[in-house]
């Protein structure tokens, strides 16, 4: 990527809510900011050896699970060993009886219940869920994915398809709690609907037979992070409780791993239930007996130890969002209700191909939106980083606007402009919520909705010019220069004798790691650089051979980029970093995966 010059930030210590919010990417000079803070919150403290005792535990792992609030011995092994004890009873959920009566009644009349679902991973995973578990139930059921082209959530349009195909019951996965036109077109049509979502509501909720929704503002089930993945599989658990229990517990095995991919993929946070869900889930994917799972891990070549946030991340779910930027989201569902295995063979590949396209293409129009922010933008009062781009494919954008939000530490709106119309996708890193850009733009925008951080929305493109106007307003107002500050924080200063296998492997029982749970890092200060080479092939990578306090460690920084040209061998730096084991050819070693680096002056 071509260097750009650094938006300006102010001189503060402030840093944002994440754990590593890093971003040095425009920089040229490959350097931190003077402005910026290159630190950790805590250092090991005289209770975490009491609490690492009580345990058995590292001290510097008891710092970490401090820092997060787990505090006593039985916090701690609560954390590591959460129980089933801690799923609340599905029945909690607001409108869960009359919906699981109505699903009772399709099922016994064998009536067709036609699902509605969504492309991403969670609305395919909650649609593969809901379709495989009513089918085995002996319901008639047709699913329907749409793609992206047709935009998200469910239309009036669908309402009507469904009515055409004989549907008596519409389902929805991952959507519709804000689809009031449809609703209402379903009333008319004398079909009735389910809904299932976990997308923040408005103020009024469609009309329905049932909307399940742990955010519903009546709800007192008492967690609302769930995913929509979840909300479906607490419906199907709380139908199998009510009229077939003795088989609740093999549906349990069989698709906790789906609620699993679904929570980390979604970005929930890791806590409460869904970390139950997510640690459960994953201690069932190396032995699943999906075939669409299994070949799926093939191709994203999951050894021991892939089972984990990470994986999941950057493995499984990237490859089933895929189908859905690229070519169709039904590929995808495709493989995840597929029973052959050579079928599920031939889908696992052409995703994976679709996801190196899908790399790609990203790479590209990020330099585009690069450039085009660079030109646009005034660095001196933006607080939000606008761009649109000539028919930039739609599945992409969303992908584009999280890079930009990490390279400028701003909220990034990118949108593609095409017969008239302009449809993007925000991204937030920091604590600044996007809704309040689509309330502000309300009037301007066709559709638009989402998540506090993420969010999806559409207009026409003569109104291009004032949304932009009025959104980056609404930034000036909400953020400050002190709120953009850059910043490297880890959770725990250590020195070299603290880093070891043993604490590699210990980290492993902090999994699942993401939104909510992240993964730890580690600063180590005044580090010697022993060897420094590129590898790759392209050279993108630096292997590095590190020293501290006697010991020395092999790291690995991945796609540093123009900050590769400062550690030159025999330097000193400071480096943020997270202790992994290295499984290669049968062997297990510890490495460094560094995260940042500077030079120590």
């Amino acid at each position: 990527m071509t260097p750009i010059a650094e938006p300006p930030v102010a001189s503060s210590n402030s840093v944002s809510n994440s754990v590593v919010t890093a971003r040095f990417s425009s920089n040229p000079s490959g350097r931190l900011p003077r402005a910026a803070r290159f630190g950790a919150r805590t250092h090991v403290q005289s209770a975490d050896h009491d609490l690492a005792f009580a345990c058995g535990i590292t001290a510097v792992t008891a710092a970490i699970l401090r820092e997060r609030g787990y505090n006593t011995p039985s916090q701690v092994r609560a954390f590591f060993d959460p129980s089933l004890d801690g799923l609340r009873d599905p029945f909690g959920l607001p409108d869960i009886e009359p919906a699981i009566a109505r699903l009772h009644a399709a099922i016994e009349k064998r009536e067709t219940i036609w699902i509605f679902g969504d492309y991403d991973v969670d609305g395919v995973t909650s649609t593969a869920l809901l379709t495989r578990s009513l089918r085995a139930l002996g319901a008639s059921v047709v699913p329907r994915i749409p793609e992206r082209h047709e935009g998200y959530g469910l239309s009036a349009a669908c309402v009507e398809e469904a009515h055409q195909t004989g549907a008596a019951l519409i389902l929805s996965a991952d959507c519709g709690i804000t689809a009031h036109e449809a609703a209402k077109r379903a009333q008319e049509l004398n079909l009735d609907l389910i809904i299932t979502d976990h997308h923040e509501p408005g103020e009024e909720l469609p009309p329905a037979v049932a909307v399940i929704n742990p955010k519903r503002h009546d709800s007192s089930y008492g967690f609302r992070e769930l995913s929509g993945c979840s909300v479906a599989f607490k419906l199907i658990q709380a139908l199998m409780l009510k009229h077939w229990p003795k088989h609740e517990p093999s549906f349990w095995d069989k698709y906790v791993e789906l609620a699993a991919i679904a929570a980390i993929a979604d970005c929930v946070p890791l806590t409460d239930e869904n970390r139950i869900i997510a640690r459960e889930g994953l201690k069932r994917l190396p032995t699943t007996k999906k075939p669409g799972l299994i070949e799926l891990m093939k191709v994203a070549r999951w050894k021991a130890g892939s089972a984990t946030g990470r994986g999941i991340s950057f493995g499984l779910a990237p490859r089933l969002n895929a189908a859905g930027r690229i070519d169709s989201a039904r590929k995808a569902f495709d493989l995840l209700m597929s029973a052959d295995l050579g079928q599920a063979s031939a889908l696992a590949l052409e995703l994976d191909e679709h996801n190196r396209f899908r790399q790609e293409e990203t790479r590209r129009i990020v330099d585009e939106a690069i450039a085009i922010a660079n030109r646009d933008a005034d660095w001196e009062s933006d607080m939000a980083v606008i761009v649109c781009g000539d028919k930039w494919p739609r599945g992409i954008v969303g992908l584009v606007a999280s890079r930009l939000a990490e390279i400028y530490a701003r909220p990034a709106i990118v949108l593609s402009q095409e017969n008239g119309l302009a449809h993007g996708s925000g991204r937030s890193p920091l604590s600044f919520d996007l809704h309040d850009i689509l309330d502000g733009t309300r009037d301007l925008l066709l559709s638009g909705g989402g998540h506090a951080a993420a969010c999806g929305l559409s207009l026409e493109a003569t109104k291009l010019d004032e949304f932009r106007a009025r959104a980056l307003q609404v930034a000036r107002e909400k953020l400050s220069f002190e709120d953009l500050a850059l910043a490297v924080e880890a959770d725990v200063e250590v020195q070299g004798s603290d880093v070891s296998t043993r604490l590699a492997q210990e980290w492993e029982k902090l999994e699942p790691c993401g939104t909510g749970n992240p993964e730890p890092r580690l600063l180590l200060r005044n580090a010697f650089l022993v060897e420094s080479r590129t590898m790759g092939q392209g050279g993108e990578h630096l292997n590095l051979s590190i020293e501290a306090d006697g010991k020395r460690f092999r790291g690995v920084w991945w796609r540093p980029g123009e900050k590769a040209q400062q550690c030159e061998r025999g330097s000193r730096v400071d480096i943020c970093f997270v202790p992994e084991l290295n499984h290669w050819n049968n062997n297990v070693t510890l490495q460094l995966n560094v995260k940042e680096a500077r030079v120590v002056d």
